[in-house]
């Protein structure tokens, strides 16, 4: 799938099929951490699951707990990279509007991997379903859908 965006130079390609692997191990975790690249995270993050279904693990010395959480139904995580690729056929479509990125050029964000649930972590308690922020912003994907869907068998049931 690829989605247009309002910038004529940006490009987000989903590939959602055999090309774009799996993850069935992400987590969100409660800090930041200013690297990024590849790291041996199976050798030192070993989470374990308890007796509850949830997880407890360690994290540079600090003790975290964590519950995981499936996407809503038919909906797929994404884990994105961004580049700028070539474009070497001049298109005025995509030309670039700011001096950063030359006009040959495009950024491009694509699909490394595909999701359908994730471990959520909190260092002093399990994320609880009601009150874990990110949890919760799952919950407006049914409400969202809930608005927009068509309510013409509904809305005559209401106004007789």
């Amino acid at each position: 799938m690829t989605i247009a965006t309002t910038s004529a130079r940006d490009q987000i390609n989903l590939k959602g099929d055999s090309e774009t692997p799996a993850v069935d191990c992400l987590h969100l975790l409660p800090c930041a951490v200013k690297y990024s690249g590849p790291a041996n995270t199976s050798a030192y993050f070993l989470p374990q699951q308890q007796a509850d279904l949830t997880y407890e693990a360690s994290f540079r010395g600090r003790q975290l707990h964590g519950r995981k959480v499936r996407l809503p139904e038919n909906y797929t995580g994404h884990i994105v990279v961004d580049s700028v690729a070539s474009n070497e056929a001049s298109d005025s479509a995509f030309e670039s509007e700011t001096p950063d990125i030359p006009a040959a050029e495009q950024r491009v964000i694509l699909s490394a991997g595909q999701f359908d649930s994730l471990t959520v972590w909190e260092h002093d308690r399990v994320p609880a379903e009601d009150d874990d922020e990110f949890i919760t912003s799952l919950e407006w994907i049914t409400v969202a859908a809930s608005i927009h869907a068509d309510c013409t068998d509904s809305c005559d049931e209401v106004s007789a």
